[in-house]
């Protein structure tokens, strides 16, 4: 506000002073008009005048469609921003509530004693009845795109630089290690522990090729950096999968078979070399 009143003292100043200094009369010529006897400095700051409004005339019709477009993105901005929080309440609602189905499942698998309480995922005393669970399914559903197929992974690891004897620093690897799994498995897996340091993994609906695209991230995921603890300090691991799928076009009821061929596709991928990987069928 100041600021205009010294603009409009300014501008009258000038406006006095151009008006003392241009007093002569003149005649003014407009089409069929004419008008004597007028002031300079009257018909300039008139014409000036003038002109300034109807700049303003042109400027103002500008000026409010500028105005609607910012009142209606900030409308737009608020309505997004409402959905935003309303989305982020409804995540957060679904988080408490996973949260929750989670601990109680855990202390389900707790109560049966199926709980690895180092790790916190389903102990691999589960695995057999679980694979057999799904081989039944896929017996019995073979027409079921997500059943057609039942994997197997055992996921095991070796430090680069062991450290023998220290069950808390191997502890600590373990829990790392099945939080990476479990941040790059999908919804429809399961994550087994055996309280040593070795995982299995079980998924279903996969190829040969699908379960062998599947592992590869996994085991990206525990070699391409060192895994840093809670401790804050950083392993740098080896890792091996061996793996298996059977299927309709190959199937087998065995459970024992999936799973002793799994053992043996992680003997072969360690004696290929560092961080390798093996995935093969099996049938009866």
């Amino acid at each position: 506000m100041a600021l205009f009143l010294i603009s409009a003292l300014v501008v009258a100043f000038f406006a006095i002073a151009f008006a003392l200094q241009n007093a002569q009369l003149i005649t003014i010529n407009f089409f069929i008009w004419q008008l004597e006897q007028q002031h300079l400095a009257t018909v300039l700051l008139i014409t000036s005048g003038l002109g300034v409004i109807f700049g303003l005339l042109v400027t103002i019709p500008t000026f409010l469609r500028r105005e609607w477009r910012i009142s209606r993105s900030k409308k737009q901005t608020s309505s997004l921003e409402d959905q935003l929080i309303a989305k982020q309440q409804e995540v957060d609602s679904q988080t408490r509530k996973a949260s929750t189905l989670r601990h109680s499942y855990q202390h389900l698998l707790q109560s049966l004693d199926l709980l690895d309480n180092t790790t916190n995922l389903v102990s691999d005393a589960a695995v057999p009845r679980t694979t057999r669970a799904l081989l039944q399914q896929m017996k019995m559903q073979p027409l079921d795109e997500q059943s057609k197929a039942v994997a197997i992974l055992l996921i095991d690891h070796q430090r680069q630089q062991p450290t023998p004897g220290d069950l808390k620093k191997d502890h600590a690897l373990w829990t790392e290690i099945a939080q990476v799994l479990q941040q790059n498995l999908t919804v429809d897996s399961w994550l087994f522990s055996n309280n040593q340091g070795k995982f299995t993994c079980s998924l279903t609906g996969l190829d040969l090729n699908a379960v062998t695209q599947y592992a590869e991230p996994l085991k990206l995921a525990l070699t391409d950096g060192p895994l840093t603890l809670r401790d804050g300090t950083q392993t740098t691991l080896d890792v091996h999968i061996g793996g298996v799928v059977t299927d309709t076009e190959h199937p087998t009821e065995s459970e024992q078979l999936l799973l002793q061929k799994a053992e043996d596709a992680l003997v072969m991928a360690n004696k290929r070399g560092r961080n390798r990987l093996r995935v093969v069928w099996v049938t009866d």
